[in-house]
């Protein structure tokens, strides 16, 4: 093997006779990713209760909706709503959109609609923005299928 180095910054070069194996694929626990989801679950929760306890009580209605005004835009909103929530602001401006895609024009968290009532987004909600359906084990489960299945196949 050959090694080289330029400007600080090495470079391998390989010999014909070697083979570049390229990076390993690591091995993932199944248990311990399970229970880390469990855990940050158990953490979103909390910190909902938390920001819900922290919100303006008079924004929300009784029947947990809040009506947009003219001038309301959706930060404004979050924060009178969920509090000081730990989570990211696009995930809740994400939540909150897909909760009442009636009150935003393309489903844009810009374009608010006023004189809408919008439904604060519950623990569900959210964690659709988070997790998505195509989790890594059907992505696995499909790796092994037949990419090509159902295709016309001609001689």
């Amino acid at each position: 093997m050959v090694l080289m180095f330029a400007q600080g910054c090495a470079q391998v070069a390989v010999d014909e006779g070697e083979q570049d194996v390229g990076p390993v694929a690591e091995e993932i626990d199944e248990a311990a990713l399970d229970q880390a989801l469990n855990r940050m679950i158990q953490e979103l929760e909390s910190s909902l209760e938390a920001a819900e306890i922290e919100a303006d009580e008079t924004a929300v209605g009784p029947d947990g909706r809040y009506l947009v005004k003219s001038g309301d835009y959706l930060d404004k909103i979050i924060k009178n709503t969920v509090g000081d929530s730990p989570l990211r602001r696009d995930i809740l401006r994400d939540a909150f959109v897909r909760a009442n895609p009636h009150a935003f024009m393309r489903s844009n968290p810009n374009w608010l609609l006023a004189n809408k009532r919008l439904r604060v987004p519950e623990l569900e909600d959210i964690k659709k923005v988070i997790f998505t359906e195509d989790s890594m084990r059907q992505r696995k489960a499909r790796a092994g299928e037949n990419p090509y299945q159902g295709w016309i196949q001609y001689p």
